[in-house]
């Protein structure tokens, strides 16, 4: 185990539609760097839940502080896919900043796919 300094960040992905999420229903989150147009985000944490229909919509993304680039932009990314079958996925990526303590839980909206 690494004994460089961690933090995390917490939060819960909500969708808008009124219904339920199917059986077998996975929850993907992840951290991701999102600084360079035109190259794939770099992750820095990511969470999956699986039965997330009874499991919950929650997550908790523990990142190493080493990895935080000053000048760099971050995002929460989050899906939610049935047998690899995309369902919901995040549209917006409002920038987070990283290293500080968030009072209050992330939410995260995901729409349909």
């Amino acid at each position: 185990m690494s004994n460089e300094p961690v933090m995390s960040i917490s939060g819960k992905v909500h969708y808008l539609p009124r219904i339920g999420l199917e059986p077998n229903s996975t929850l993907y989150v992840s951290l991701e760097d999102v600084s360079l147009a035109d190259v794939p985000a770099k992750q820095l944490a990511a969470q999956i839940t699986s039965n997330a229909e009874t499991a919950g919509l929650g997550f908790n993304l523990v990142y190493c502080i080493a990895d935080v680039l000053p000048g760099h932009t971050y995002a929460i990314k989050a899906q939610i896919k049935v047998c690899d079958r995309l369902v919901f996925t995040s549209t917006e990526h409002p920038p987070i900043e990283l290293g500080v303590s968030y009072l209050q839980p992330l939410e995260v909206l995901v729409d349909l796919a």
